[in-house]
């Protein structure tokens, strides 16, 4: 159908290239649930020669945060919603496929406000806006804290997240990924 076909062309572009996933739709002829009489399952095959399991039993974090990502994409382009949070939507991922994710991030952007929590350099630096989040412990109670970055605070986090330390290597690396999403 059109909704898997169109989930299925994400996780392709996510570097899930043999991912299939399939929506299926069970009517209850019987009873009726709060959501009516309609069941909806989504079943994946992530690599070829496997069987088709249903998605929130599939093993891989990166794998099911991509599959998360690609139905959000595909219902974000059909849906009124003004804003989408992805929590640690990199969970099990890195390199190219990170780089795809953040992609992705930014096209969802274009129509929607996006917020989105990483640990990621490669998606950090697409942001248009970047915070640093922080716990303290005073006394007996911790508080959280967040603070609106400045473009050299941006890259020094950056740079930061990408090797554990801020170094003239890292510096360089953070500097390259801003200058990737201003292309």
């Amino acid at each position: 159908d059109f909704l898997s076909e169109s989930i299925n062309q994400e996780l392709t572009d996510l570097e899930m290239k043999n991912a299939r996933i399939n929506i299926k739709v069970e009517y209850l002829e019987s009873e009726y649930l709060k959501t009516g009489k309609n069941v909806v399952k989504f079943y994946i095959t992530t690599n070829k020669g496997e069987d088709e399991k249903e998605l929130n039993k599939i093993a891989s974090g990166g794998e099911m945060s991509r599959t998360m990502l690609a139905i959000k994409k595909v219902l974000a382009d059909t849906d009124n919603v003004p804003v989408i949070i992805f929590d640690e939507i990199d969970t099990g991922i890195s390199g190219k496929a990170a780089n795809a994710v953040a992609k992705k991030l930014k096209l969802i952007s274009n129509k929607h406000q996006v917020m989105c929590i990483s640990h990621l350099p490669n998606i950090a630096a697409m942001a248009d806006y970047n915070y640093f989040i922080s716990k303290e412990i005073n006394v007996d109670r911790t508080k959280t804290k967040i603070k609106l970055l400045e473009e050299n605070e941006v890259i020094e986090e950056i740079a930061r997240i990408s090797s554990g330390e801020v170094n003239e290597i890292s510096m360089r690396y953070a500097i390259e990924l801003r200058n990737k999403k201003a292309s």
